[in-house]
């Protein structure tokens, strides 16, 4: 079995705070793992770490077996991961096919003369992700002119457009409403097989849905991993996440 994103003790603490006390998590090539926990569990800052945009105050953390503890997030795209964010990150003054564009060009290590002889590959491949996110009509408008919920597809289809195949996707259903969300999770489903993806999601009904496994982060700990049957299951789930007194 290849491991495509292992933590081994990952530990963070801001000043005296220790927000991650020791997190082991191991996922295989092509699972799609869900985290969940409660407010102040450290999901986001456990995110950041593997992400790269902070550093670990001990552990290590790999990605499809390479130790890339402290890599800055450049260098973990060219490395094979990329991280939708809950926030979208666009550039909402570019059109969305110029969007995609640059998450295309940006994953390619070609030469400047390279990209521009290529330019009708590059395109027929960003017309192939607009296609795939069902944004092909809107391919011409600006990004901040998006809906919430096209403007989710459009995030996820930049992260895709990357080449990565280590998603880190935060909390791709915020924000919409019950349809939206199906749509939402339909199109994750549909667009990243193969692909292995690490999601933090709130909603339980989503994350049921989608996830090969789960685990459950609180007070920087791992306490639980498994199916959705099993963390449904688990006492220590209920009491702690769930809401429910074992």
């Amino acid at each position: 079995m290849t491991v495509a994103l292992e933590l081994v003790h990952v530990t963070k603490r801001f000043d005296a705070t220790e927000i991650l006390r020791g997190v082991d998590l191991s996922i295989p090539q092509g699972e799609r793992h869900a985290l969940i926990g409660p407010n102040g569990a450290g999901k986001s800052t456990l995110f950041d770490l593997i992400s790269g945009r902070v550093k670990a105050t001990s552990g290590v953390i790999r990605v499809n077996e390479i130790d890339v503890t402290g890599m800055p997030s450049h260098r973990l795209s060219r490395a094979g991961l990329a991280r939708s964010f809950q926030s979208t990150r666009l550039f909402a003054g570019l059109t969305v096919f110029d969007n995609i564009r640059c998450a295309v060009l940006g994953s390619r290590k070609a030469s400047f003369r390279d990209r521009w002889v290529r330019s009708a590959s590059i395109d027929r491949e960003v017309e192939g992700v607009l296609d795939s996110m069902g944004l092909s009509a809107r391919r011409d408008e600006l990004a901040a002119s998006l809906s919430y919920a096209e403007q989710r597809a459009l995030d996820l289809g930049i992260a895709l457009s990357t080449g990565a195949d280590v998603l880190l996707l935060d909390e791709p259903t915020a924000g919409m409403n019950r349809a939206e969300a199906e749509r939402a999770l339909g199109l994750i489903h549909e667009t990243t097989q193969g692909k292995t993806l690490l999601i933090v999601e709130h909603d339980m009904q989503a994350v049921f849905a989608l996830a090969d496994r789960i685990s459950v982060l609180v007070r920087g700990r791992v306490i639980a991993t498994g199916s959705a049957a099993e963390i449904k299951a688990n006492a220590l789930v209920r009491a702690a996440y769930l809401g429910d007194v074992p």
